[in-house]
């Protein structure tokens, strides 16, 4: 009797379809595997002929999954989790013990907790103690050897940081908010906010009138407040909170500068373990 003859997906193709996906380009997410756009354009080639429909299309946001390609997503990224659990358990070093992470709550989204969650997966003896706080706050414990890394967000990196990622502040509020109109321009930011003097001095600069309206250095009361509409504030552009948009305000209020993060610490060839979390911080950082 005659028998259908066994075919495999190839993880490696697999994992380039999803990085695809994930990207929304061939060129972004060539280069986030260190491949040549041709080579990955060639897997994905092999693979819609192996299964005979196409998995990717273009459209306006880029490449996306075609309806077929949406189920294989669902198999693929099942597969790949199982195998990266797999190859973490088997060939990583039995590291074990505890690190301490600090990072500014405005930048803990969207990267942070896929990249606990992807380093616990492989080293489920390392418990990470995350702490999250202002950027001088922060740089202030990691002088004092309260934190083994921090992220930071500054204009740029002081001595022993390294710049990770540069992005804009972007103006956001309240959704159909109207407290961008208001004159003097209400504030939101935390007493200690690394955004704040930047902010400020573009609106100087501008000749805009403001005020800062909040009096706490608890990010959440910044938060609150430029959600109900009393004020505005800005944030890098890869870390919007859900509860504000971004302000269309058409020119009236001035164009701000960049920010970057900046990482300290895991440079200290005597702790593994802090070594191998800064590969994965870089990793989703790049």
């Amino acid at each position: 009797m005659a028998t259908n003859r066994l075919r495999n997906l190839d993880l490696g193709t697999l994992r380039s379809f999803v990085t695809i996906a994930d990207a929304g380009s061939m060129t972004r997410a060539a280069t986030r595997l260190f491949m040549t756009q041709s080579a990955i354009s060639m897997q994905i080639k092999r693979l819609e002929n192996s299964l005979g429909f196409s998995v990717l299309e273009r459209s306006a946001q880029g490449m996306t999954p075609t309806s077929e390609g949406e189920q294989l997503l669902q198999f693929a990224n099942q597969m790949l989790a199982l195998n990266d659990e797999a190859m973490g358990r088997l060939t990583s070093p039995d590291y074990e013990g505890q690190i301490r992470l600090g990072v500014p709550g405005d930048v803990i989204y969207p990267h942070i907790p896929s990249i606990l969650r992807e380093f616990s997966r492989d080293y489920p003896r390392v418990q990470v103690k995350l702490s999250s706080a202002q950027t001088m706050n922060l740089k202030d414990e990691f002088k004092q050897g309260l934190q083994d890394i921090v992220l930071t967000t500054e204009k740029s990196a002081s001595a022993g940081g390294r710049v990770i990622s540069t992005q804009p502040l972007i103006w956001t509020g309240a959704e159909a908010g109207i407290a961008w109109k208001k004159r003097p321009l209400p504030l939101g930011f935390a007493k200690s906010c690394a955004f704040k003097a930047g902010v400020t001095r573009a609106l100087d600069d501008a000749g805009i009138e403001w005020v800062d309206i909040v009096t706490s250095n608890d990010a959440a009361a910044s938060e609150a407040m430029t959600s109900a509409d009393l004020c505005v504030t800005a944030e890098l552009e890869s870390a919007i909170h859900s509860s504000r948009v971004i302000i269309d305000h058409g020119g009236q209020l001035p164009e701000l500068p960049q920010h970057s993060i900046v990482l300290y610490g895991g440079d200290n060839a005597a702790n593994q373990i802090a070594q191998t979390l800064v590969e994965y911080l870089l990793g989703a950082y790049s």
